[in-house]
């Protein structure tokens, strides 16, 4: 198993442990220290431009890579 599908298997995991109450903010914070800790996986330069709304569309979008 590669690193992505690691990641993702972490992610989905997460997913789990977080019941409809978990704000946002919360749920961007979870992943993204997931996402970034996964080798070959940068930051992008404008993540904390980005609204906490962007930042969970986008992080949720990695768990969709094949």
């Amino acid at each position: 198993m590669d690193n992505v599908n690691f990641m993702k298997m972490f992610l989905t995991m997460q997913d789990m442990s977080m019941d409809n109450s978990t704000s946002i903010k919360d749920k961007v914070k979870a992943k993204e220290r997931i996402v970034f800790a996964t080798h070959g996986i940068i930051k992008p330069s404008d993540w904390a431009e980005l609204t906490d709304e962007v930042k969970l569309n986008r992080l949720n979008k990695l768990q969709t890579i094949k």
